[in-house]
């Protein structure tokens, strides 16, 4: 300790350097050899409020820092190519710090066991570090953080904690994780949700800031990465559907084109929402749900092209009268399940079904609770799925409705006849009598014919 405090007291009286830098994340690291044997910190300053250390060593970086903190003008910190094991937030405690750059070391775990004191601190640089794991609570005693930089890490799962009591006269926060693929992209929607004191919370280095999602494509997961700017993109859906629609939207599946855009299938849930008429909807959506409305018509599917692509349409508890409206859609070309029970149908056009359902076997339509007045031919349509028809042929029999009955007991009698006869002519052949009540039938004139 004393000749690390003895080298301190020599180096600040030959300083490096009289230039200060202000930015934390760009620390005068070319005043490091590239030799590991050149060890050690100096200040750069002649009021001795930046400090520079190099290639310390495990053992010896504990002493270093504790004794460079003991300076009360010490504002402005840079380590560079250090190696830990982690790094301990709790070794540095000195309340005038207000730039801290750890960087172009190593350090896979950045820790925090008790509450800091880095009150002043505006400026945390942890850059290319290996770092793996982020202690979200490190942010929590630092209410004067302006910058946390950590890219070129390894980071995966991230999050901040807000500080507690921070200064309100923050006009925003900045983070940086650029080049940290492997980081889960919900971890950067929360973030991009959230507030730093009252200061907005904002990313730099958008355009080298990616991350790791699982997703579906073609009903298989795949992990991809996607760029700021698509995770942008997939974000502000619901926030736009909510500005434009009276609806919640979001993206249930999305494509990676060759060109990097993403080509997005949206749901849109608009139920609820006491509409009497179809709602707008953001393009590209493909399923709606508009249960539990006063809606009366559909021909909106005809004449908005944002409607084209929907597959999907929950539409049950409204009083929708009529399916005509949607003769001919797109819609009744491509969908896939048409939700529409509890309405107010009277009829089901037969020959939009045919359309619809030819050559596939897996649509799902839904019509019961509707009152319609149909033929029963229409209504068990073989390719309409759960369509009850006690509650969906409602008409009033009449007497043709008994006609294969009636048909049936006729063929019973006449088989009835027909054996009777062929038994007695089988008797008086072999007999020579004929049963009772043949013997007292009168002689008709064709009797003649079989007495011969």
């Amino acid at each position: 300790m004393e000749l690390i405090l003895t080298a301190l007291l020599a180096l600040a009286a030959t300083p490096v350097s009289s230039s200060q830098s202000s930015e934390c994340f760009q620390g005068p690291k070319d005043y490091c050899k590239d030799s590991t044997e050149e060890s050690g910190c100096r200040y750069l300053s002649d009021a001795n409020d930046t400090a520079l250390c190099c290639h310390l060593k495990s053992f010896a970086f504990k002493e270093w820092i504790s004794v460079l903190q003991t300076n009360r003008n010490l504002s402005k910190l840079y380590i560079h190519f250090t190696i830990l094991d982690e790094l301990n937030m709790n070794m540095f405690w000195s309340p005038t710090l207000k730039s801290l750059t750890f960087t172009d070391g190593q350090a896979p775990r950045v820790v925090r066991a008790n509450k800091t004191t880095l009150t002043s601190l505006k400026c945390l640089n942890l850059s290319s570090n290996q770092i793996v794991d982020f202690d979200s609570r490190v942010t929590a005693d630092l209410p004067s953080l302006e910058l946390l930089d950590l890219s070129n890490n390894n980071l995966t799962n991230f999050s901040l904690i807000k500080a507690e009591n921070s200064n309100r006269s923050l006009p925003q926060f900045w983070l940086d994780i650029s080049n940290n693929k492997k980081v889960w992209c919900a971890n950067i929607t929360r973030l991009r949700s959230r507030k730093h004191g009252t200061g907005d919370l904002d990313f730099l280095n958008k355009n080298n800031t990616a991350c790791t999602v699982l997703r579906e494509e073609y009903w298989f997961p795949v992990v991809s990465t996607l760029t700021f700017h698509q995770l942008d993109q997939l974000d502000k859906v619901d926030e736009q559907c909510r500005k434009d629609t009276p609806c919640t939207c979001q993206v249930i599946r999305y494509l990676i084109l060759e060109d990097q855009s993403l080509s997005l299938h949206i749901s849109a849930n608009c139920s609820g929402k006491n509409l009497t008429a179809l709602p707008d909807v953001p393009a590209h959506t493909v399923s709606l749900n508009i249960s539990n409305n006063n809606i009366t018509s559909l021909k909106r599917f005809k004449t908005d092209a944002n409607y084209s692509e929907i597959k999907e349409l929950y539409a049950e508890n409204n009083q929708i009268m009529s399916l005509q409206e949607i003769e001919a859609s797109e819609f009744l070309k491509h969908f896939q399940i048409l939700d529409i029970r509890g309405n107010k149908l009277t009829e089901i056009e037969t020959y939009i079904y045919n359309n619809a359902f030819d050559g596939d076997n897996h649509k799902i339509v839904r019509l019961a609770g509707n009152k319609v007045l149909c033929d029963c031919n229409t209504a068990l349509h073989v390719k309409v799925k759960d369509l009850d028809q006690n509650k969906v042929c409602k008409h009033q029999r009449v007497w043709t409705d008994y006609i294969n009955y009636i048909i049936a007991c006729e063929v019973v009698l006449l088989l009835l006849l027909v054996s009777k006869v062929s038994y007695d002519y089988w008797v008086f052949r072999t007999a020579g009598y004929l049963p009772w009540p043949a013997s007292k039938m009168p002689k008709m004139p064709c009797d003649w014919v079989f007495e011969t």
